[in-house]
């Protein structure tokens, strides 16, 4: 508090002190006690400010993360060794940064289904595989993709079962999942191992970092961007790029 009221006193002070700047320690002294005494009187101006300033550090950040999307969206959309479902014609795009062990993810996976499901033949969805949450992740989504090499047919059904798998995620777990999927052990791990699945993964985690990604579920689509699971705010822009 007490920093407060000085910053303030300041601020008063600069904004009306006189041209030579020349105020004493009585004049300072007094506007201090003016303001604490404001303060004290309307607390809720602090909590009005550190809502603006919450506010104006989400703006600098939505404003950043627009930039970078603008900045590297071929590599965003046009990515040919991204995993893709949906037609290349299809009227809207969404693309989605993922983590097979993020539960926001594995919730607003569904919604993304579902989406799908509804629009079918109107959305295309470009899936980049961001494993954040440790070695778990990392060999989840180097499953995924040594399956889309394989078989993509297959992919966005294995990604689902993926989602829905739960813990623990381990080898044992992902091969029996691919096993179900007509998948191959032996392919499958050779395909896991293989340097591309490497570089892709790694061009990935560069470009989120390029963006400003922080986190996943991370959303492009189209020229918004959507951080978090979202879903309100995603029925709204999708709703719109559809109607538009």
């Amino acid at each position: 508090m007490r920093f407060l009221t000085g910053l303030l006193a300041a601020c008063f002070l600069a904004a009306c002190s006189p041209a030579n700047g020349d105020t004493d320690d009585t004049d300072t002294a007094a506007i201090e006690q003016i303001v604490h005494r404001y303060i004290v009187e309307n607390p809720e101006v602090i909590e009005e400010a550190i809502v603006e300033l919450q506010r104006r550090a989400r703006a600098r950040e939505q404003a950043q993360l627009m930039a970078g999307a603008q900045q590297f969206r071929d590599a965003i959309f046009e990515d040919a060794r991204d995993p893709v479902a949906g037609p290349d014609n299809a009227e809207l795009t969404i693309v989605e940064f993922f983590d097979y062990r993020c539960p926001y993810c594995v919730q607003v996976n569904d919604w993304l289904e579902g989406v799908m499901e509804r629009h079918e033949g109107r959305i295309r969805v470009v899936y980049k595989e961001l494993p954040l949450l440790g070695q778990a992740s990392e060999e989840a989504a180097r499953a995924a993709l040594a399956v889309w090499s394989l078989s993509p047919d297959t992919y966005r059904d294995f990604h689902n079962a993926l989602m829905q798998a739960g813990s623990p995620m381990n080898a044992e777990r992902i091969e029996l999942i691919a096993a179900e999927h007509g998948i191959e052990p032996d392919a499958l791990r050779e395909a896991m191992a293989s340097p591309e699945i490497e570089e892709h993964l790694d061009s990935v985690y560069q470009l989120a970092r390029s963006i400003g990604v922080s986190g996943t579920p991370f959303f492009v689509i189209g020229g918004d961007i959507i951080p978090g699971a979202d879903i309100g705010r995603l029925n709204r822009i999708v709703a719109a790029a559809l109607e538009n």
